[in-house]
């Protein structure tokens, strides 16, 4: 009876342990975006005061106001949401199609392409990024919608391949054998029966994707050229040069936490699928 209150005793101290160590790791990755949501919230004349304020006082959506009047920001926020969609889409045809056929089909030369996978993912982006800018100088794809989904999608669909392959085999080939007796094509079971039961992997490497896509810088340095095509991070870079001379600390913060929301109502809203998927892809490979 002693050892099972011991026992019971050496649990609750080390989940307290372990809370407090999640509870601090928490304020660690929050209080940098809560200091921006604060300091956007104030006048530029309480952000920079000795005794520092943790809530804005007084109250003031001025630097919002200018964060949504500046035309250069909403042109490329939409720039980003549509190259995002379209490297998510892109993405995931070309992985699901690929990742299918490496779960459900034998043919030479398999392993060798699963490896090749893998290894790819060891390769960082400053290594491509001379060799995809000359190539897609010649082909006339620099600052075009076109040049940079093929650049994201470039590292974005192994990854995908992989956790999609690894989703599809754990769903028995049965259910689409029967399907095929009733009528239907390899193709026709795939999209009809395959991809509605692989939902939750469909999702996280439709997020992944789009996250990957709106999150980057590298790229589109070197592939674009003005705010036609150019993605909202560049041009957050590009501001807060000129904000910088002229002050206006509240309004590139302003800006700073409205590019964060797309992907974090995204990942609130999917968050489920995401992590199932996840898992699930990795219990078998």
């Amino acid at each position: 009876m002693r050892r099972l209150y011991s026992g019971k005793k050496k649990k609750r101290i080390v989940n307290f342990l372990l809370n407090i160590i999640l509870a601090i790791i928490l304020a660690w990755v929050v209080f940098p975006y809560f200091w921006a949501v604060s300091s956007a919230l104030r006048p530029i004349s309480k952000l920079f005061t000795l005794i520092p304020e943790w809530l804005p006082s007084p109250l003031t959506l001025e630097n919002y106001k200018w964060a949504f009047t500046d035309k250069n920001f909403l042109i490329t926020l939409k720039n980003s949401i549509i190259i995002g969609i379209l490297t998510a889409l892109f993405s995931l045809v070309l992985s699901s199609l690929s990742g299918y056929s490496l779960a459900r089909f034998k043919f030479k030369g398999k392993k060798t392409i699963v490896t090749s996978l893998i290894v790819s993912q060891m390769v960082p982006g400053v290594l491509l990024i001379i060799p995809i800018f000359v190539i897609f100088s010649q082909l006339h794809l620099v600052n075009t919608y076109l040049g940079l989904m093929l650049a994201y999608s470039t590292f974005s669909i192994p990854f995908c391949v992989l956790l999609l392959r690894s989703f599809f085999a754990q769903f028995p080939e049965e259910l689409e054998e029967a399907a095929m007796v009733d009528g239907c094509s390899r193709l026709g079971s795939f999209v009809r029966i395959t991809l509605p039961l692989s939902f939750p992997g469909i999702m996280a490497v439709t997020l992944f994707c789009f996250i990957l896509a709106w999150n980057d810088f590298l790229f589109a340095l070197v592939l674009t050229r003005d705010t036609t095509v150019m993605p909202v991070a560049l041009q957050l870079y590009n501001i807060s040069t000129v904000q910088f001379a002229a002050g206006n600390w509240g309004g590139i913060l302003a800006q700073g936490t409205i590019i964060t929301l797309p992907v974090a109502i995204l990942f609130v809203l999917l968050q489920q699928y995401l992590i199932q998927g996840m898992t699930s892809g990795a219990i078998k490979g």
